[in-house]
């Protein structure tokens, strides 16, 4: 059984930051963290990433990771070896690799109950590095891009339909809506012309259309409040109830 939640932010596959939570679980327990996008566990779909998967659950015996879908991964979905299962801890459908009980896949657009806070999550993002790994695809080497990184128009209108009008205490996303954006942490290199914000200009409007009380995200790579109620997580590793009651 899952006794405490913790939320945290991209980790591109380097897990050093849950050394000390996992020493901290009482003995007999086990405590559940939800990476909000790019966790790095399907990054290049690789034989080091499935070796980094058997390292992780050796290392972290005490921790279950729940995970966000970030826009450098492979949707979940899509994996060889996957299955979709009902988790009793969030109340919902997950995905999972048999091999690897200790990861678990939200589904986008998926409603779960987390320590009984009714949660929507929605994954997804464009990544700005698109045709940076697409040259290195064209090289020989691994790409890390995925067409379906972004939800696609279809996906947008079904989760939508389906939420809209609803209430929910928590909103987990891997980008945050437009107005939110973080700016000052845009890449100067990067001609903001070419970048696609159809995800996050629908998150404004996904935002407006359903009745919500906090919303947490990644993908800028920083730990900050974007407004009210709304949060970005990179590096900090912040108990799920201290959210809930801001």
């Amino acid at each position: 059984m899952i006794t405490q939640w913790y939320l945290t932010g991209d980790c591109h596959g380097d897990f050093t930051r849950f050394y000390k939570l996992n020493q901290a679980v009482p003995e007999g327990e086990t405590w559940g963290v939800i990476i909000l996008g790019d966790a790095g566990f399907n990054f290049w779909l690789s034989k080091s990433e499935q070796k980094m998967k058997k390292r992780i659950a050796h290392s972290y015996p005490n921790l279950v990771f729940y995970c966000v879908r970030g826009n450098h991964e492979e949707r979940p979905e899509n994996l060889s070896n996957i299955e979709e299962c009902f988790d009793p801890y969030v109340s919902g459908l997950v995905w999972v690799e048999p091999e690897f009980p200790f990861i678990n896949y939200l589904k986008d657009g998926g409603t779960y109950y987390i320590n009984g806070h009714k949660t929507l999550v929605v994954g997804g993002a464009y990544s700005v590095d698109k045709y940076y790994r697409l040259a290195r695809a064209a090289a020989g080497g691994y790409a890390g891009w995925f067409e379906g990184e972004q939800l696609t128009e279809a996906e947008r209108e079904t989760i939508m339909n389906k939420v809209k009008g609803q209430h929910f205490d928590l909103v987990l996303a891997h980008t945050c809506p437009w107005e939110w954006e973080p700016r000052d942490l845009f890449l100067s290199c990067v001609d903001q012309s070419t970048v696609d914000d159809s995800m996050e200009r629908w998150l404004t409007e996904l935002m407006r259309a359903i009745d919500w009380k906090e919303f947490c995200c990644g993908h800028f790579h920083d730990d900050r409040m974007l407004a009210p109620h709304a949060r970005m997580l990179m590096f900090d590793i912040i108990p799920l109830e201290n959210i809930m009651g801001s």
